[in-house]
């Protein structure tokens, strides 16, 4: 597409007669010429027919804080909205500039400086860092809350059909204060206006309306104590979400509940969760591919509820996660959540489960800790189906380590197996069980620390001796005076065909494992001490015993 632009300017009444108004190329009225720096997603996507803004009435850039010109700008913008959508939609220009708006009405329900209130609307302008839009960042005390009021409200319908084909591009919208203060409490103080605003969000797509179809392209969304980008109810369809960046809230950055595709997006700067998606129904999934999210204090991304069938997917795939007490937290029913080939750095917990959820399946991610340790998974609550594989952790060398692997709680169908665990402990329970343990097999533990009653079992004061591995290897250490002492293993919990790798830490004692017992049976009796012995037993779940695999002594 030519970067070259032609607008022609006319008057307000022939505007509206003559929708959507036809731009070429040839014209010879006056020019605008787009940046030379223009990201090429932006040219690319620029309308060729379109009306200006302002044709529809005064359009006043900079930052003036008159509020006749706020309420002149604001009033322009939604001239040309409703004088496009009138007849029956198109595309509308906003120039290169900043436009202060503010809500009309601050008393009504839901106060917002902009409302697209009509089918096949698209907004533009020139560009992020060309064509900004300062919404009210001011708060007033009405009824005795702070008000500040929504910068852009896509208008949904009540019944049958939805408001729909709806598409905001190629600009900047600012909520006019610092958005990100670290104080995620709600509703915001009236006295000093902090906290979750949830009456300042950036762009709504209603409250418990219908909408389908809409596309945000192109925009940067900052700075609104609230959501930046928000969606009301279950009657939201197909949202479409590309080369966007959403920075500073002290609520959830995105928080929608739709058909849902996020590309090419960044997240940065939240009191609370870079997205927070609930599919409850059975017709709606969920995709995000290379977006990058940094910086949450809170509870990173976090997709909640749903019961869906096997086919019906939510898909998190090469994006990349910084600084955040969590990655990817699946809470209260997440369900067919598949998250691959995904980049973790300094996220306390890459994956974090809370409530009864089914059907995770994480694998392919590279986890680092570089100025913090970190978990791959903190697994909790009830579970089940949740597969954890091919995954690659490594902590910096002089971190605290810490259990590569948290579990405990009602677990069943866990599968934890051929990951790469470098410079951290071995997985820890960390609170009992009541249905089944993980079933861990081929991971790989590289300088990896093992704590007592986790990844080692020291052997203290009198018998009987039990052994309760919490992965598939345990050290086992004789710290009695005995130069020999027999133990047995513990059988609750474990699921069929679980292995342990055993071995010892003592040259001078050691612990005997017998040829048969009420929970083990090995070919021989078996001795592992410090002298590079090394015992493989795998647990009969039908027999509720352990039996030998392989035994190797020096």
């Amino acid at each position: 597409m030519n970067r070259r632009i032609f607008l022609t300017y006319v008057g307000l009444g022939s505007a509206i007669s003559s929708l959507p108004l036809m731009i070429s190329n040839d014209s010879s009225s006056s020019t605008y010429k787009k940046p030379s720096k223009m990201r090429h997603s932006q040219a690319e996507n620029v309308p060729t027919n379109f009306v200006n803004v302002k044709q529809f009435g005064s359009l006043v850039s900079g930052i003036t804080n008159d509020p006749n010109i706020i309420a002149a700008n604001t009033a322009t913008i939604q001239t040309a909205i409703n004088a496009v959508g009138k007849n029956g939609g198109g595309n509308i220009y906003i120039p290169a500039g900043v436009y202060q708006v503010a809500p009309p009405d601050l008393t009504i329900e839901n106060p917002s400086s902009i409302a697209i209130n009509y089918d096949n609307i698209t907004l533009f302008g020139d560009g992020i860092g060309k064509t900004i839009i300062q919404s009210r960042g001011d708060w007033s005390v009405i009824n005795g809350k702070a008000i500040r009021g929504h910068g852009i409200l896509i208008e949904g319908t009540l019944n049958a059909p939805p408001r729909k084909n709806v598409a905001i591009k190629n600009l900047e919208l600012s909520g006019g204060t610092t958005g990100f203060t670290g104080n995620r409490g709600f509703p915001a103080d009236p006295v000093t206006g902090d906290g979750w605003d949830i009456t300042h969000k950036g762009i709504v797509l209603d409250f418990d309306k219908s909408l389908d179809n809409i596309t945000i392209d192109s925009v940067y969304v900052h700075d609104f104590r609230g959501e930046l980008i928000y969606g009301g109810g279950i009657w939201i369809g197909k949202v479409t979400i590309s080369n966007t960046k959403l920075h500073s809230s002290n609520a959830s950055m995105l928080s929608i509940f739709a058909e849902l595709a996020v590309t090419n997006c960044e997240f940065s700067q939240t009191a609370n969760a870079w997205v927070e998606y609930a599919p409850v129904s059975p017709n709606k999934t969920v995709y995000f591919d290379q977006c990058i999210f940094k910086d949450s204090i809170a509870n990173g991304f976090v997709v909640a509820q749903g019961n869906l069938p096997a086919e019906q997917k939510q898909i998190v795939t090469n994006c990349s996660f910084y600084n955040s007490p969590s990655g990817i937290c699946a809470f209260g029913g997440a369900s067919n959540f598949i998250v691959k080939n995904n980049r973790f750095v300094d996220c306390d917990n890459a994956l974090f489960t809370s409530g009864e959820n089914h059907g995770i399946e994480f694998y392919g991610n590279e986890i680092k800790g570089e100025t913090r340790p970190v978990t791959t998974a903190y697994i909790w609550s009830k579970l089940s189906k949740v597969y954890i594989k091919k995954n690659r952790q490594k902590c910096a060398s002089g971190l605290r380590k810490i259990p590569c692997i948290f579990y405990y709680g009602d677990l069943q169908d866990i599968v934890i197996e051929e990951n790469w665990f470098e410079n951290c402990c071995t997985p820890e329970q960390a609170a009992p069980l009541t249905n089944e343990r993980p079933l861990f097999r081929n991971n790989q533990y590289v300088n990896a620390e093992r704590r007592d009653s986790q990844g080692s079992a020291n052997l203290w004061y009198q018998p009987p001796y039990f052994l309760e591995p919490k992965c598939e290897e345990i050290m086992v250490v004789n710290n009695t005076d005995n130069l020999v002492i027999e133990v047995g293993m513990k059988t609750n919990y474990y699921v069929d065909e679980q292995e342990v790798l055993i071995t010892g830490d003592r040259d001078n004692r050691q612990v005997k494992f017998p040829q048969n017992s009420n929970t083990i049976q090995c070919q021989s009796d078996r001795y592992v001490s410090g002298k590079g012995e090394k015992l493989r037993l795998r647990f009969r779940k039908s027999e509720n015993k352990w039996y030998e695999v392989s035994y190797s002594a020096t």
